[in-house]
């Protein structure tokens, strides 16, 4: 029988025999690999769409103090490697900056949908032909998507005169990682972003 026949018999025999449990989880707040990796993978894209070229050539201090993230480091770091890429001159100490640039992140996070379908084990495997085995065998069939989103700005003032040099627009950037289980198993996966084409790992590769 195919997979598709499998699962169409399945949702059929969920809905004869009333056996069917439904949970959902909204806005997930564990720091996994993978929402790791979500949330800095979106920043990295936010970071590289902005023009920092008109400031190119000249000294260039960041102010981070509005940077406050669960990442915060990563973004200062790719915020600096950045502006170096296009040509700033960046600088340690803001005396000898001859352009300040400040930064604010205004969101940085995840939302989180967590639904499944369970079933008891023994039922499940006689109509699944793919292993479900482990702990969470009972939650058949599962579909998990988590959503990123980060914006930032920034702006630069001249450090003599204190008029604004330099504006960025509002970046904003979204990613996304959309998953489908049965049992245990990682059967699909879609994702904005190439780091998670392969992580987390599937347990089994079902061809």
């Amino acid at each position: 029988m195919s997979r598709i026949a499998s699962l169409a018999t399945l949702a059929l025999a969920m809905a004869l025999s009333g056996c069917v449990s439904v949970t959902t989880k909204l806005t997930g707040s564990a720091r996994s690999g993978a929402e790791q990796l979500l949330l800095t993978g979106t920043a990295d894209r936010a970071i590289a769409s902005i023009d920092f070229r008109p400031l190119a050539g000249r000294k260039v201090f960041l102010e981070t103090g509005q940077v406050s993230a669960a990442d915060s480091g990563w973004l200062v770091f790719g915020l600096r490697r950045e502006m170096a890429r296009q040509g700033l001159l960046l600088v340690a100490d803001k005396k000898d900056a001859q352009t300040v640039v400040e930064a604010a992140v205004g969101a940085y996070g995840t939302d989180e949908i967590d639904s499944r379908v369970s079933l008891p084990t023994s039922f499940a495997s006689s109509l699944v032909p793919i292993p479900i085995g482990g702990s969470d065998a009972s939650g058949l069939i599962r579909k998990n998507r988590q959503d990123s989103v980060v914006k930032l700005a920034l702006f630069g003032y001249d450090a003599a005169t204190r008029q604004l040099a330099w504006e960025s627009d509002t970046v904003m950037e979204v990613g996304r990682l959309d998953r489908r289980f049965i049992g245990t198993t990682n059967v699909t996966r879609q994702t904005s972003l190439p780091e998670l084409e392969t992580y987390p790992p599937r347990r089994v590769q079902v061809r």
